[in-house]
């Protein structure tokens, strides 16, 4: 009990998984209904084409000696049963010898007609034949002769050739050939075929139709599922990814929502295009033969439960494979981000190992998968056969006419692509489901940190910034307990302490990257959680240990800040941070491309360009997190300079391990014991002989040394 209920409840998740999925069609419904209209067209005018079929089959079968005057004429005399067949019109000859005693009496008791459109006369005409073979009695008694039914003339002239086809046909063709094609009835053979090709041209114009906008619906939803989900992670807190893999990150925008490009554009044409065809080629069946078609829905559930079952196992395949090829893409993006250390360490073969073990167990995944999904098409065809044997089973039972039992075949072969595509939805569903829920896992994660209610546009000069009585914690570690401390305009403050105190933490919450739990982070006495985000960290520039530049110029580095920033602007703000001159000394200047995480610059170069990036939104407050500290001592000089030349035009806070770069600030903070330990100018926390002096002493006071690790 407790498995069926867990498969019922999978089924309606996966429901309503792919109905949340659709939901973001409902923008394009006009476009939507444009398809479902050109899908009804195409079914409609398929039936037509069965009906022109039927009618043109009929007509070739009843003149089947085409272009033997002396059948035209006898079917012009005799051709009045549907479907006749060769053997009813030698069993009609042979009920004629039959009368007079003839020969040809056993010429139509020699080929019996299989079909029902053989008819009455056929069996008449083999009676008829048996007489006639016999000839006499054997007792001498004459043969009695037979009435001979009369023929049913034809009810109308075959139609003459007449407008454009009859004037190219008296052009090219003698006049013999065309008395013979008029008697033929070419002209009524020719409208058929003309009035079939106006219904495939309909039917090949709205098939187009049907399939462009519903895949055009399908591919917007995807895209828009893409935008929306990129938009999403831009909005997700630092703590977010904190906690999750890039890789991961990464494979769920791409890998999964291009599965579902794949599978919803397919899934939303079959869904409306294929129930249309269905009913249509269905209906047409009831009409002809209700009693085939009964045998016929017998059969569906042969195709359906197979490939339900077949789906709940794709699905759970579908979803250890999509977590499978995010582990691989991870797996990739960490050997290429670290390849200097692989190469460094020469571990090439053991990231090739591991790269290629990923790449097994996601292709066990993806097999397992195909052979699910390539069992679809057997069990339909398997199926499909079974009903073409029923169909002519059923045809030689009640001897149905030929045309009738060919267009019948046709019509349960089409109906049976229907029945195929709409069970490939549901497996289609049952995959396409283990990637949305990837995807939408994604868009219910809540915004931790976000603009509140009443929110509004930070105003007015930065005058103080102070943290009151603040805690956090990252998970189960605590940081800060109670964490008081003010920071002034115009001030230049220096965060030093031990690692893991929660320097860099102030900076996250000044910038909002994390709220606090308890307390309150006010800026002129206000809580900045009463302004929008984007006001409040358009007032900070912020210059980071790990620098990142993009893959772009110089100048669109500079400017990312201000995309619409002039060129003497980004070329004052690299003034200010010393970066003017090593630009110029490039071969495109500030057009340099600095390639992937600014390759071709050095550590100096790419801190510098970060430093005029930040100057170039003039901020109130200027934040630098260990600006510094993997600098070489040339390039520490010149950053440093040009932080020296800072202080003093804006708020400036120092995030230093390296007491070097802080001689100049106002005031230093240190952070330890999950607050604010000692505060004060340099030379008053020195006088305490506290942590800051210690610290001071371990590195001007203290020798340096060199080790391995295999000492």
């Amino acid at each position: 009990m407790a498995e069926t209920a867990s498969k019922s409840r999978l089924k309606k998740d996966d429901l309503r998984t792919f109905t949340r999925l659709l939901g973001f069609a409902r923008p394009y419904a006009s476009r939507l209904a444009i398809g479902a209209v050109c899908s009804l067209v195409g079914g409609g005018s398929l039936v037509a084409m069965f009906f022109s079929g039927q009618h043109i089959l009929g007509f070739v079968l009843r003149n089947q000696s085409f272009g033997a005057p002396s059948a035209i004429e006898a079917d012009a005399t005799g051709g009045a049963h549907p479907g006749l067949s060769a053997g009813a019109e030698a069993g009609a000859t042979g009920g004629e010898a039959g009368a007079t005693g003839g020969e040809a009496g056993a010429t139509g008791g020699a080929r019996p007609g299989l079909f029902a459109g053989d008819g009455p006369e056929s069996s008449a005409g083999a009676q008829a034949g048996a007489t006639g073979e016999a000839g006499q009695s054997p007792g001498g008694t004459p043969p009695v002769a037979r009435p001979v039914a009369p023929r049913v003339a034809r009810s109308a002239e075959p139609a003459p050739l007449d407008g454009v086809t009859g004037a190219l046909a008296k052009r090219f063709l003698p006049q013999e050939d065309l008395e013979r094609l008029e008697r033929m009835g070419i002209g009524a053979l020719l409208a058929m075929c003309g009035a079939l090709m106006v219904v495939i041209i309909l039917n090949s114009l709205a098939v187009f139709a049907s399939i462009y906008y519903l895949q055009w619906v399908g591919q917007r939803v995807v895209m828009d599922l893409r935008v929306k989900l990129f938009a999403h992670l831009q909005q997700l807190s630092l703590g977010f990814y904190n906690s999750s893999s890039s890789g991961d990150m990464i494979s769920r925008a791409v890998a999964d929502t291009q599965l579902l490009q794949h599978t919803v554009t397919s899934v939303v044409t079959d869904m409306i295009r294929q129930p249309v065809m269905l009913v249509m080629v269905l209906g047409y069946i009831l009409l002809t033969e209700w009693r085939l078609a009964l045998f016929s829905l017998v059969l569906f559930p042969t195709v359906v439960v197979p490939i339900v079952l077949i789906g709940r196992r794709l699905r759970r395949i579908s979803r250890e494979g999509q977590r499978q090829l995010a582990l691989l893409t991870s797996v990739m993006k960490e050997s290429l981000d670290g390849v200097a250390v692989v190469k460094a360490f020469g571990q090439e073969a053991r990231e090739e190992a591991r790269f290629a073990s990923q790449c097994r167990r996601f292709f066990r995944q993806m097999v397992n998968a195909t052979k699910a999904k390539a069992l679809n098409d057997p069990i339909t065809h398997i199926v499909g056969g079974l009903g073409g044997i029923g169909v002519l089973v059923y045809a030689m039972a009640v001897q149905m006419p030929i045309m009738n039992c060919v267009i019948f075949a046709c019509a349960i072969w089409a109906l049976y692509e229907p029945v195929k595509k709409i069970g490939r939805i549901s497996m289609e569903i049952q995959q396409s489901s283990a990637a949305a829920d990837r995807v939408f896992e994604i868009l219910d994660t809540p915004i931790a940190v976000g603009d509140a209610p009443g929110a509004v546009p930070l105003a007015g000069p930065l005058e103080t910034l102070e943290f009151r009585d603040v805690a956090f914690r990252y998970g189960e570690r605590k940081v800060f307990d109670r964490l008081n401390l003010t920071i002034r305009a115009g001030e230049s403050l220096a965060v030093v302490g031990p690692s893991g105190g929660g320097k860099t933490t102030i900076v996250s919450l000044i910038l909002r990257f994390f709220d606090p739990e308890a307390g309150a982070l006010l800026r002129n006495g206000e809580d900045v959680r009463s302004f929008t985000i984007e006001s409040l960290r358009g007032t900070i520039g912020l210059v980071m240990q790990d620098t990142f530049l993009f893959n772009a110029t110089i100048a669109e580095n500079i400017a990312y800040g201000c995309p619409d920033a002039s060129r003497e602007r980004v070329e004052h703000a690299a003034r200010l941070a010393h970066a003017h001159e090593f630009i110029l000394d490039k071969p495109q200047g500030y057009d340099t491309v600095v390639g992937e995480r600014g390759v071709s610059l050095s550590g100096g170069q790419k801190q510098r360009i970060a430093i005029a990036r930040a100057l170039l939104r003039n901020p109130s407050m200027l934040i630098l997190d260990e600006a510094t500290s993997a600098l070489d001592t040339e390039s520490e000089r010149i950053v440093q300079a040009a932080i020296d030349e800072l202080m003093g035009r804006m708020t400036v806070i120092v995030i230093a391990h390296r007491l070097s770069t802080i001689a100049k600030c106002d005031h230093v903070a240190v952070i330890a014991g999950g607050g604010v330990a000692e505060y004060g100018t340099q030379a008053e926390l020195l006088a305490r002989d506290g942590i800051f002096s210690r610290l001071h002493r371990m590195q001007y006071g203290a020798a340096s040394g060199a080790g391995s690790c295999g000492a």
